[in-house]
C-alpha cells in the first residue's frame, strides 16, 4: 500500500470534514474541526492517492493528546488506522512529546484493540461522557509513554 502524509492544515478542509462526517454518529462541528487546523493543535493527512483519513493532537509542552483519529468509512480495514497512529506517535516523538493521551468511546472495539497493539493502556474512565442514541456511554482514558527521538528525526 502506497500512502503519503501531509500537514493536516495544508489539506483541503473539506476532505477532512467529510471524512469525519461520515466516519462518526456523532461527528465534531465544523467549527471545532476548523479550530483544530492551527497551533497549538497539529496532525497529518494520510492520502492513497485521495485524502483517507487523518489524525490531529494537541501539544503541551512533552504532552500531546490525540483528539481525533479518523479514517474513510471505505477505507477502514486496509491497515490505514494503524499507519495513521504510528506515524502520529513518531511524529510526536520528533517533536518532543514524552506521552501521550487519548479518549475513546468505550463501544469502538477496534480502536481500543489498535491502541492497545500499539502501547496504550487504560487509566480510568469518564462515566456517561459520550452521547448514544440510548443515552450516554463512558470515554476509556487511555495513555503511553513515548521514546526520545531518534537522531535523525531530532533533526528534522
Amino acid at each position: 500500500m502506497a500512502v503519503s502524509f501531509e500537514a493536516a492544515s495544508d489539506a483541503p478542509f473539506e476532505a477532512l470534514w467529510h471524512i469525519e462526517q461520515r466516519a462518526h454518529p456523532y461527528p465534531w462541528s465544523e467549527s471545532l474541526l476548523r479550530s483544530c487546523m492551527s497551533a497549538p493543535y497539529w496532525g497529518e493527512v494520510i492520502t492513497n492517492p485521495t485524502t483517507q483519513g487523518f489524525y490531529l493532537f494537541q501539544q503541551v509542552l512533552d504532552e500531546v493528546t490525540l483528539m481525533n483519529l479518523c479514517v474513510d468509512p471505505d477505507a477502514q480495514g486496509q491497515g490505514l488506522g494503524r499507519a495513521l497512529l504510528s506515524r502520529a506517535l513518531e511524529k510526536a516523538s520528533a517533536a518532543g512529546a514524552a506521552h501521550c493521551f487519548l479518549e475513546v468511546r468505550a463501544s469502538n472495539a477496534a480502536a481500543i484493540s489498535l491502541y492497545q497493539k500499539l502501547g496504550f493502556a487504560e487509566d480510568g474512565r469518564r462515566k456517561g461522557y459520550y452521547p448514544t442514541r440510548d443515552g450516554r456511554e463512558d470515554a476509556v482514558l487511555m495513555s503511553r509513554t513515548l521514546p526520545p527521538p531518534r537522531p535523525a528525526e531530532a533533526t528534522q
